[in-house]
């Protein structure tokens, strides 16, 4: 709400002189003003007026000025303005925050709420166990042979999850289930895995404990899930419904996927070295050569980019062999292409990488809007070409050669 005050203020009036008509004089003079105090300021000219938005205290003001340029510019922190006269009855709720300043001339007043960002929090990984395991005869995987030290690894984890929000109350939900207080403990179903014994591990659905605490602010919402190692790897989706402050209407929803890893199997460095050069050599073979005759209608094995927000830095080297292997193997090498998986998800420490692959299958437009397709610029029209030359040159030939003759 604006505030009135006297302000001294520097005026500026004609006084013409006998000497020079077009005199100006300037002195400082007390005016009654109507102040506002602002969060930010938005100004947008149009060469001969100027728009302003200014929010206070979660209102929004709007007024003009005559010239001030073309385009728009922003002033966080505006602080203190005053006028003549008031602004009027305001234009609705507006969100003081640079967030809210930044989206002002796109969306005055309506609610928001971003994607839901999730990291994981390593807490405290202990080793319980080590030994030697040994990858021969019927245990021979790929690029595992011999003796393989390894240790068994505990960990605590945590996921924080947080949706920025603006004019909206944010309702959790882990795996279907409303979360109904800012803390406690939600039994659920999930699908875990372990990597022992080895070497195929073992896995079972199982209902699980998982803790929570939800934080709000009042530009963001944060739900903070902590695991128990003793029920492995598993992934669990999270959910939020996001309704207007104002009117209790549901106007978005978010979902995302987050994964924990309660037990790990590690080799020594020395090995994984040897994995990840093995691994290279072996995915060198299913780099993709260019196709030069007309393709069939083969399924696509695709790769999601969310993938890596799930890979360890470290293994970013022997994933991308594993990838390139399972695309090379997709159709050619199915008992391959399944170890890759099964080595894949050991490596990233995530039990269903379902989610992060898909088959594309290519249409009959697919192969007709190719390169290869007749009358393009591709395969076709280069042979057709080759094809004309080769019979304008034999018949060259056979005109001289019958020349020659007589």
């Amino acid at each position: 709400m604006p505030y009135e005050k006297d302000v001294q203020e520097r005026q500026y009036w004609w006084c013409p002189k006998w000497y020079w008509p077009f005199a100006v004089c300037s002195g400082i003079r007390t005016q009654h003003k109507w102040c506002y105090k602002f969060s930010w300021v938005v100004a947008t000219g149009y060469l001969a007026v100027t728009h302003y938005e200014g929010c206070e205290n979660g209102l929004l003001y709007t007024w003009t000025k005559p010239f001030g340029g073309i385009g728009t510019t922003y002033y966080p922190n505006a602080g203190e303005m005053c006028f003549d006269s008031s602004l009027g009855s305001n234009e609705g709720r507006c969100d003081g925050s640079p967030t809210g300043m930044e989206a002002s001339v796109l969306s005055l007043s309506a609610p928001y709420a971003s994607p839901i960002h999730e990291t994981v929090t390593e807490m405290r990984p202990e080793v319980v166990e080590s030994g030697t395991f040994d990858f021969t005869g019927n245990n021979k995987r790929l690029c595992q042979e011999g003796l393989w030290p390894w240790q068994r690894t505990l960990h605590e984890q945590s996921v924080t999850a947080t949706v920025i929000t603006r004019f909206g109350n944010v309702q959790w939900y882990v795996s279907g289930i409303a979360l109904s207080s800012n803390s406690g403990t939600v039994a659920l179903s999930a699908y875990c895995t372990w990597p022992f014994p080895l070497p195929n591990g073992r896995s079972e659905n199982r209902v699980i404990n998982i803790k929570y605490d939800i934080q709000t602010a009042t530009d963001r919402s944060t739900l903070v899930l902590y695991n128990d190692p003793a029920d492995g790897a598993y992934s669990i989706p999270i959910e939020i419904i996001a309704t207007d402050t104002d009117t209790n209407t549901v106007y978005a929803s978010r979902l995302a996927s987050v994964d924990f890893c309660g037990e790990s199997c590690d080799f020594d460095a020395a090995h994984e070295a040897d994995l990840a050069r093995c691994l290279k050599a072996y995915s060198n073979r299913y780099v993709e050569k260019p196709n030069l005759g007309i393709p069939s209608p083969e399924p696509q094995f695709l790769i999601n980019d969310d993938l890596w927000k799930v890979v360890p830095t470290a293994r970013t080297e022997i994933v991308n062999s594993l990838l390139a292997i399972m695309t090379g193997t997709f159709q050619r090498d199915p008992q391959i292409f399944t170890e890759a998986s099964i080595l894949l998800s050991n490596q990233i420490n995530v039990p269903d990488i379902a989610r992060f692959t898909s088959i594309k299958f290519k249409t009959v437009s697919d192969i007709n809007n190719g390169p290869w397709r007749a009358g393009g610029c591709g395969c076709g029209k280069r042979l057709i070409g080759t094809i004309a030359l080769l019979g304008i040159g034999l018949a060259v030939g056979c005109l001289v050669r019958s020349r020659a003759r007589s």
